[in-house]
């Protein structure tokens, strides 16, 4: 328990969440050295991009897991990102939960028109084919991008006025004579809109399944 409060404590206060100890192995400096360095060189004013690279040409970090590690330890230990955050896809959230239920079922709950209207919108109305688009009514735009009938969805989402859309996944593993469900978005604009989203899926999972475990 002390450990686990000890990590739960480490992410909120932006500290790096790999050992000192272990970061030193791999990389010859401390977390410490490498804030202090990276600091040195004006990295606080970088790109995450920018900051690999200086890793790698400078700090002699050969590891690409190493070079995008120290990068975000230093990210996280300065501010520069905030829990859910990623260099590549922005703010993202995932939301999974395991249901009673085959996966042929729960493919077609999801699919079907009232669920779709529970984790998309009201209005929404999806054609399950690549490259289909779909409207809903209070503006949301998307595309279909992937679809693996029993198995996975991607489309795009983008409400009226974003500057790019997120993507929307979902997954089912089949689990035993249960079936994990997991909702994945990503692009998202912002911490609080991935708040709003978790909490989004969380209720959709309950209003599709309820009564299902």
């Amino acid at each position: 328990m002390v450990k686990k409060a000890r990590s739960r404590n480490a992410a909120r206060s932006g500290e790096p969440r790999i050992s000192d100890e272990a970061v030193r192995r791999a990389t010859g400096r401390t977390w410490g050295e490498w804030i202090r360095w990276l600091d040195e060189r004006g990295a606080a004013g970088m790109s995450h991009k920018q900051i690999v690279t200086i890793l790698r040409e400078e700090g002699g970090v050969e590891s690409g897991w190493w070079q995008q590690s120290v990068t975000v330890g230093y990210e996280r230990a300065r501010g520069l990102r905030v829990e859910g955050q990623t260099a590549e896809v922005g703010f993202e959230i995932g939301v999974s939960r395991t249901v009673p239920l085959p996966a042929g079922e729960v493919w077609r709950r999801l699919t079907s028109p009232d669920g779709v209207r529970v984790w998309l919108g009201d209005g929404a109305s999806l054609r399950f084919e690549t490259g289909e688009p779909y409207r809903i009514s209070d503006g949301t735009t998307g595309e279909v991008r992937v679809v693996v009938a029993g198995d996975r969805l991607r489309i795009t989402r983008r409400p009226d006025g974003w500057a790019r859309p997120a993507t929307i996944q979902i997954r089912l593993a089949p689990k035993g004579e249960k079936t994990v469900v997991t909702f994945h978005e990503e692009n998202l604009p912002g911490a609080d809109e991935r708040e709003a989203r978790r909490a989004h899926y969380q209720a959709a999972l309950v209003e599709i399944f309820s009564g299902d475990g």
